[in-house]
């Protein structure tokens, strides 16, 4: 049974004290000639900013803890943390029994900020997925255990950092994760996504679990690209109005040419479009949109709560 779905960016700065913003945005803009709105972001519009997004997690945080569910899936992409030039799947499914990763291998040198993620996965479930993924003419990759080819982190950011602030190991929730190309060509359709999404939906529904879907990624971004700092607020309420309005579907548009905008982290938004997918017609919360360019993101939170 599907009882919940969520969407969250995860820019490093969601997790940064806002003393640390300065920095880690030089750090993602680097010689990145920035937007004159940028200049507008002073200490203390940062600090409103910092409310906010505490404000944003702890929103999902009390949904998720309403939904009771027994298992969590995590879409997220992978940005060479396990995957690589050696082998870099458009999809793939984890059936193992646990993972652990970083949130802020970067900011190690500092104490207190890195954090070690340590989650229970729902292995059994993962295979079921697998398979009746593959019956529905998906392809995806299969993990029992996690070797990653690049980093030696663990897995990777999209899916220690939204389950590091959600409390998911505090609470006890297995997870399931499903790894999404968003980076690397060739890239899955937003149609593949939102297809996607719908069979995870027929999925969650023959199973007895009570299943909630996390998106983790998004929206408009380019770190450490050429558009690094830069933040595309049109398109991102464009997505967040279709998802508002129960028009997901809408989101299929999206990929379907070249931009130079959906480039880079933008790509990410193939978590939400396949969340959309998994409500089709159900209108989501947004909790908060913060085009915030000392996070390089538009950062966005979203929820789709069927019981209401």
């Amino acid at each position: 049974m599907l009882v919940l779905g969520l969407a969250s960016s995860h820019a490093p700065a969601m997790l940064l004290p806002v003393e640390h913003w300065p920095a880690a945005y030089r750090m993602v803009a680097g010689d990145v000639p920035q937007p004159r709105t940028a200049d507008a972001e002073t200490p203390q519009t940062n600090a409103v900013a910092r409310q906010r997004i505490d404000a944003g997690f702890t929103a999902l945080r009390e949904a998720l803890a309403a939904a009771r569910p027994d298992v969590l899936v995590i879409v997220g992409d992978d940005q060479e943390e396990v995957f690589g030039p050696a082998f870099n799947p458009t999809l793939a499914v984890f059936c193992g029994a646990e993972v652990s990763g970083s949130t802020l291998p970067r900011f190690r040198d500092r104490p207190g900020l890195d954090q070690r993620v340590q989650l229970k996965c729902a292995g059994e479930l993962g295979a079921h997925v697998a398979a009746e993924l593959t019956r529905r003419g998906f392809d995806p990759a299969v993990m029992t255990e996690l070797r990653p080819l690049s980093r030696p982190e663990g897995i990777g950011h999209a899916f220690t950092r939204p389950a590091h602030v959600l409390g998911v190991a505090e609470a006890g929730i297995p997870v399931v994760p499903i790894f999404l190309n968003a980076y690397h060509d060739p890239l899955p359709s937003a149609r593949r996504c939102y297809d996607l999404g719908a069979a995870l939906r027929e999925i969650a529904e023959g199973r007895p679990e009570r299943i909630a879907i996390l998106g983790s990624g998004g929206l408009s971004h380019d770190p450490l690209g050429p558009r690094a700092g830069w933040i595309d607020q049109r398109l991102d309420t464009w997505v967040l109005s279709r998802i508002a309005e129960g028009r997901g579907e809408e989101l299929t548009r999206l990929f379907e040419f070249d931009s130079d905008t959906l480039r880079g982290g933008s790509g990410e938004i193939r978590s939400w479009i396949t969340v959309a997918g998994a409500f089709p017609g159900l209108p989501a919360q947004v909790v908060d949109y913060l085009p915030l360019h000392h996070a390089v993101t538009g950062l966005g939170f979203a929820c789709w709560q069927p019981g209401r």
